[in-house]
């Protein structure tokens, strides 16, 4: 059946199609009449993805695109979790408020599991998308405008409470957590530096007996020069010895110079041993007066040892100068991280705000009547011709000629209908009665 096979049994079935039609929109009418009217709200929540107040996100790099989408889409199921569900119904005593109850649609629930049933019909109810922005459109739909307002607007804040408390309690076990590693490691710091300074108090002692292998004695360009003198005037004390006799009066001479070069050498060793002690007292006061950290003091103090004591490097032990060092980095590591999550787990914001609250809605979201009847209007039409094609294969009717040649077993003689006026010729002769049977000429 091709397209005007179609339309020509459309018209002559005119009166089914229109039945068909009519009777599928009355209904669709009726029943979008009769359907209980359900309103939806929709509130805008705005998520930032950076956090002010805390301090370990300021160390975050940025974020890439798609860990963007994956932090949104958390953020969506954690809006539409169960938990921020009950806390919307402890926050506005749901299972108990019959007004409550009608506008979801629910009677009045006996027994334990009142909660859990409004809680399931919650989440049912409400929806939450969003697209590229850090927009979430969070929309709630029940049969009360006001009561889907205030449940959008109640799942709104429950949702910064919830991110909140999810924010705020890892911080807070956290920083406990630190509490009291931070105890454990300042005692293997005190014992690593009361084992360094019992090392450093017998460096010293060796030091002071030989005060010649301290750094600025032994690195000193004039001691370095009495030094030379004294070793030369020895040498030359010798060849004279060997030349004249230890009573040539230019061996005693040389002697006495010797001598001379010694005990000035001696004088100034313990001139610059004397200096270097006078720093040392004062840089352990100045540290005592400013004291930093735990453990800054003794590591300052093993640093100045070394630094300043060329025999010190091997009088100490090199194994508890770095147990020293490494109980200081674990404590300092420790402290930084404490004190980050002592930060964090008293922030009182979030990065959660509501940007648009929900308003009551004016007019219901279902039913929608005139997208009803369009649809119920284009479904009549497709019924009714439904119902007419199938008459036409059960009952085929011939109403032209086409209808005729496409059977294919019967042979068209001629086509009678309304061609034309027809000629006077062959009106001519005939009687008035048959001139006045005959169909007048358009």
């Amino acid at each position: 059946m091709n397209l005007g096979q179609l339309l020509r049994a459309l018209l002559a079935r005119r009166r089914m199609f229109l039945v068909a039609l009519s009777g599928v929109v009355l209904a669709a009418t009726l029943a979008s009449l009769l359907m209980p009217k359900s309103y939806r709200a929709t509130v805008s929540v705005l998520v930032d993805i950076k956090d002010e107040q805390s301090l370990g996100d300021a160390l975050r790099p940025l974020m890439l695109p798609q860990e963007h989408v994956s932090y949104l889409q958390t953020q969506v199921d954690i809006l539409t979790s169960p938990k921020v569900a009950r806390e919307v119904v402890a926050e506005l005593h749901l299972a108990q408020t019959p007004a409550a109850l009608a506008a979801l649609g629910l009677k009045p629930i006996k027994g334990g599991r009142a909660e859990d049933v409004v809680v399931e019909v919650l989440q049912r109810n409400f929806k939450a998308e969003t697209s590229q922005s850090n927009v979430i459109q969070a929309s709630f739909t029940c049969g009360e405008p006001r009561w889907a307002a205030a449940i959008a607007n109640a799942f709104a804040q429950a949702y910064v409470n919830t991110v909140l408390e999810l924010r705020v309690a890892p911080t807070r076990k956290a920083a406990t957590w630190f509490d009291e590693q931070l105890k454990t490691l300042r005692a293997n710091l005190e014992d690593a530096q009361a084992k360094l300074a019992q090392a450093k108090l017998a460096a010293r002692a060796k030091l002071s007996q030989h005060p010649e292998r301290l750094a600025q004695v032994a690195n000193n360009a004039f001691i370095q020069q009495l030094k030379a003198d004294v070793l030369h005037g020895e040498a030359k004390l010798q060849e004279l010895g060997t030349q004249y006799g230890v009573n040539h009066p230019v061996y005693r001479r040389q002697v006495s110079e010797v001598q001379s070069l010694r005990a000035r050498l001696q004088a100034e060793v313990r001139k610059l041993a004397a200096g270097a002690a006078g720093a040392e007292v004062a840089a352990n006061s100045a540290d005592v007066l400013g004291a930093g950290p735990p453990g800054r003091k003794d590591a300052d103090d093993a640093g100045r040892l070394s630094a300043t004591d060329a025999g010190d490097a091997t009088l100490l032990d090199p194994v508890l100068v770095h147990n020293a060092e490494s109980a200081e980095r674990a404590y300092q590591t420790a402290m930084q991280r404490y004190q980050v999550s002592q930060v964090d787990s008293r922030a009182s914001q979030t990065n959660v705000t509501v940007l648009n609250p929900a308003m009551a809605p004016l007019h219901a979201f279902r039913p929608n009547i005139i997208l009803n009847v369009a649809l119920a209007v284009f479904t009549g039409v497709v019924l009714g011709g439904i119902l007419v094609v199938l008459l036409e294969m059960r009952d085929p009717l011939v109403r032209s000629a086409e209808d005729l040649l496409s059977m294919g077993e019967v042979p068209l003689l001629a086509v009678v209908g309304d061609a034309g006026a027809p000629s006077p010729l062959l009106l001519a002769g005939l009687p008035a009665a048959v001139l006045r049977a005959l169909p007048k000429p358009r």
